[in-house]
């Protein structure tokens, strides 16, 4: 059987639900709004800022620490400097006493300048080991020269009094050298503080810049692309769901729009169905009708011809006639006037409308009468057409006007497919009853080109044909799984290749209870 067995004139099915993408119309995850979004966004945004606060305010606080040992350190460099203009005033007090002439006198006024110097020591001598020890040799000058005031004990104190100066200027140096080391500190903080802040908020800035029109280019696209699936819904786009790529109100929506095409998908499936079998009752009918019109026209003359040809019979086989059977064959007359008569009420009766709803039914008489009929279209001329029906094949609870639909869509399928077949190929189709346990099995045999494992996958596919446009709809396939499946049975194909196909129906000898 050739490719052109996925479809069949004038019939239609509807697509299993299973087919669809179980993303769109399933049980959908669990969504995050537009709303929760917006918090959570929200939320980010015043925990970046309160990020930016925190490192801010760490760094301004080593700032401050900066701050405050810069003002110690001024501080301390203000009192050096202090402490070095007294000691310079005492020196210059102690190197007047040498040209004294009251030795005494001189003695007790440098003593009084070097205990105020030595009393603005007290401060930084405990961090100045030199100092300290410095300052506990004046002291013990200063003693001596109370006691006995000399030149020699006033020019030790002068030299000790050089040595301090000389240490307080390095310390003096060291403490300026502090304050700048701390100066230059201070203003890298700063900078570091402005230029590290500046760059969070810009940061910032720029994430939420981007994030935001990221979002909003997203949600604009899929609302343009939401827009058209609903354009296209309108205008009768009924194929592919559109995917759903979101899980907050607008994947929402987008999945209420997928259940409404798919609603109006069925629909249109449910009408076309009905249209379709309304059409298959109204044309058996115009055929029955057709025929029993035919039938009562031929009527009187064929019972003419079988009343004259039952004479000639009579009158021959009683006189001896000796040109009976030989040049005068009556009895053929009589034999083809009734077989004449026999198709007409064939056709007659299997064209009258039968209900709709399940009754009993005898397989084997549906399989041969739909086979008997169909046997008279032009596409059965060539092929050798048999049947292998299971004698003990129990009667079927089913609607009969379904399967003969199933059946002739089938048969007219092989018959399309052996058709391509060349004139030298035998064509044959081979119908089949066997009876399970429980359930009945038909199959419909073929012997033609067989069908690829690619198309083999879409044959029941809605709409899918591989006929020429007007010879077919790619329904017919389609509808008669669905006319199976209601009857709680299945419908399958199997085909290779150059070996042909074979199509089975099986239906259960119970079907199940139908909810009312």
């Amino acid at each position: 059987m050739n490719t052109t067995f996925s479809t069949a004139d004038g019939l239609f099915e509807m697509p299993d639900d299973d087919t669809r993408p179980q993303d769109h119309l399933g049980r959908q995850p669990r969504s995050l709004s537009l709303r929760a979004k917006g918090i959570i966004a929200f939320i980010l945004m015043v925990a970046y800022s309160l990020l930016i606060g925190v490192t801010t305010e760490t760094q301004r606080q080593g700032l401050l620490r900066v701050v405050d040992e810069l003002e110690i350190a001024h501080r301390t460099e203000a009192q050096l400097l202090e402490i070095n203009t007294s000691m310079a005033r005492t020196l210059f007090a102690v190197n007047m006493s040498f040209s004294d002439d009251d030795l005494a006198t001189s003695a007790i006024r440098s003593m009084i300048e070097v205990e105020a110097s030595l009393s603005l020591l007290e401060a930084i001598q405990d961090r100045h080991p030199t100092v300290l020890m410095l300052a506990g040799k004046l002291h013990a000058l200063v003693r001596d020269l109370a006691q006995s005031p000399t030149l020699s004990t006033l020019g030790v104190a002068r030299a000790t009094l050089n040595e301090l100066i000389i240490e307080l200027d390095g310390v003096t140096k060291n403490a300026h050298a502090h304050r700048l080391k701390l100066l230059d500190q201070y203003r890298e903080n700063y900078d570091r503080i402005t230029l590290s802040s500046l760059a969070m908020l810009v940061i910032g800035l720029i994430l939420l810049g981007a994030v935001t029109a990221i979002f909003f280019s997203r949600l604009t696209w899929d609302i343009r692309k939401l827009e058209a699936h609903a354009h296209g819904i309108v205008n009768g786009n009924r194929d592919a769901a559109l995917p759903v790529t979101r899980n907050d109100e607008l994947g929402t929506l987008m999945h209420a729009v997928n259940r409404m095409q798919q609603d109006l998908r069925e629909r249109e499936r449910h009408i076309e169905r009905a249209r379709l079998e309304q059409f298959h009752r109204e044309k058996m009918v115009a055929v029955g009708s057709l025929a029993a019109q035919l039938a009562h026209e031929i009527n009187n003359p064929i019972a003419a011809i079988t009343g004259v040809a039952s004479a000639m019979n009579q009158v021959q086989q009683s006189r001896q006639c000796p040109n009976h059977g030989v040049s005068c064959h009556p009895g053929l007359i009589l034999e083809q006037a009734k077989r004449i008569s026999a198709i007409t009420r064939q056709i007659a009766d299997f064209t009258r409308p039968q209900p709709q709803r399940p009754e009993l039914l005898s397989l084997n008489e549906l399989v041969s009468n739909t086979c008997a009929f169909v046997s008279y279209d032009r596409r059965f001329r060539r092929i050798a057409m048999t049947t292998e029906l299971d004698s003990e094949m129990p009667a079927i609870r089913a609607i009969g006007d379904h399967l003969t639909q199933v059946l002739m869509n089938l048969l007219f399928n092989a018959a399309d497919a052996l058709e391509e077949m060349p004139a030298e190929h035998p064509a044959r189709i081979l119908v089949r009853t066997q009876a399970f346990e429980h359930d009945a099995l038909v199959e419909i045999v073929d012997n033609g080109a067989g069908i690829d494992a690619g198309t083999l996958g879409r044959v029941f596919d809605e709409y899918f044909t591989t006929k020429p446009a007007g010879k077919g709809t790619g329904l017919g396939l389609a509808l008669s799984r669905e006319l199976i499946e209601d009857a709680g049975g299945t419908l399958t194909l199997e085909s290779e290749p150059g070996k042909g196909a074979t199509a089975r129906i099986r239906l259960p000898l119970r079907p199940p209870e139908r909810v009312a």
